[in-house]
């Protein structure tokens, strides 16, 4: 019985993991493809149209949620609410971003690899 009852608790357990996996990956994968549209925005030189859509929406929730300087916050916030007007920072902005897009890239990839081995 008390084998039973560990057999329940660990695959109880794992489901819980791998539920929690499952919602972390998809956000991650979201976050990931409202960085790599706004990346492509800006290269494009369509800033304001990029403003326009969810993944903005999206990049505006990062920009609170990740872990980076103010200073990269601030731009970033400046840009996500003046958009065409901050078009000479979009430089600085694309290159935000793209240290944004690498970070979750990671983030996701050692999740994946560590529920891979669960």
């Amino acid at each position: 019985a008390d084998a039973k009852d560990a057999l329940a608790k660990a695959t109880a357990l794992r489901e819980k993991e791998a539920g929690i996996y499952a919602k972390d990956s998809g956000d991650h994968n979201t976050n990931i493809a409202a960085l790599k549209k706004a990346i492509a925005a800006l290269e494009k030189g369509a800033a304001g149209s990029f403003l326009q859509t969810s993944a903005a929406g999206k990049l505006r929730q990062m920009s609170l949620d990740m872990d980076m300087s103010p200073a990269d916050r601030d731009m970033l916030s400046a840009f996500l609410s003046e958009g065409e007007g901050y078009v000479p920072q979009s430089g600085q902005i694309t290159g935000i971003l793209k240290q944004m897009l690498d970070t979750m890239e990671k983030d996701l990839a050692e999740m994946t690899a560590t529920e891979k081995q669960a």
